[in-house]
């Protein structure tokens, strides 16, 4: 394709976005490939790059809108954060806007699905975000190498969804890959006293906490996914006694409720982080003004 049939084509594709007139999530009819501006967050824009390949841009250059909720407590918190982990980080959108935010610490990105890697590791080096820290293992409970799948989808290469352990089979794509503990890693040593996390490893919640005790004593405000009653439970016992309050956060309205504790998130809805943090109610309110 020629450069101007590439812009005619983006062209066309946005016209129909900004428009409503069309389902632009079928990349045959309306394909994007190129950069483009994630401009909707409370931190200063950067860019970002789609070969018709990513999610990430039917959300926010189409949809004009990505966990809109959860990003406003991410950006906000991490303004005076003194360490920023984002655990399960895919393309980088919650590393990429605490990287714009805080160019005076570092940001460590953990993803070991090797497809949505290479496009994170792009996002930086395209920002000249020298203070995001890669990481391409998978962080868990063990240190030693595990099986990580995840499933294809058509004309979506960098596929959400992957995890520790997805089983193999027709329609999923897996390969080995290291998983390390937080804990003994030196991590919580640098991180300070109030750090932020997010975590989004597609079912391996529970392994991920029960690595990082050493990075719970610390009492980190924490943007988590999860839709495992299990993993739930295993994580209760760990938070609750810490003092944690559990929060869903309801993204659309910008605002959450305050839960006796984490819950499963309903996968059918939009809803699917909880905000876990030892703040006073009071200033959890304060963050949401």
């Amino acid at each position: 394709m020629r450069l101007s049939e590439l812009n005619a084509a983006n062209a066309k594709t946005l016209e129909a976005a900004r428009a409503g007139k069309a389902d632009v999530s079928d990349p045959m009819q309306f394909p994007f490939l190129g950069y483009y501006e994630a401009d909707i967050f409370e931190c200063d824009p950067f860019l970002m790059f789609t070969n018709n390949d990513c999610p990430r841009a039917l959300n926010i250059l189409f949809g004009r809108s990505f966990e809109p909720g959860s990003m406003k407590i991410w950006c906000r918190l991490a303004r005076t954060a003194t360490g920023i982990l984002d655990i399960g980080a895919s393309v980088g959108v919650y590393a990429l806007a605490a990287a714009s935010l805080r160019k005076d610490i570092k940001v460590h990105a953990f993803e070991p699905n090797p497809h949505a890697y290479s496009r994170l590791r792009m996002h930086k080096l395209l920002n000249k975000f020298d203070n995001i820290i890669e990481h391409t293992f998978a962080v868990g409970d063990k240190n030693q190498y595990v099986n990580f799948g995840w499933v294809i989808k058509p004309f979506v290469q960098i596929s959400s969804g992957g995890g520790v352990g997805r089983a193999e089979g027709k329609g999923v794509e897996s390969i080995l890959v290291p998983m390390r503990m937080l804990d003994g890693s030196g991590m919580a040593s640098v991180l300070g006293n109030k750090p932020l996390i997010k975590i989004d490893v597609e079912g391996g919640e529970a392994l991920t906490f029960k690595g990082m005790k050493e990075l719970l004593q610390l009492k980190p405000d924490i943007i988590l996914e999860t839709f495992s009653q299990a993993s739930c439970d295993a994580i209760n016992e760990q938070i609750l006694p810490l003092g944690y309050q559990v929060y869903q956060i309801i993204e659309a309205e910008h605002r959450v409720v305050r839960q006796d504790k984490l819950i499963p998130c309903d996968p059918a809805k939009l809803d699917f982080n909880q905000f876990l943090t030892v703040r006073t109610p009071d200033e959890v309110s304060r963050i949401l003004e």
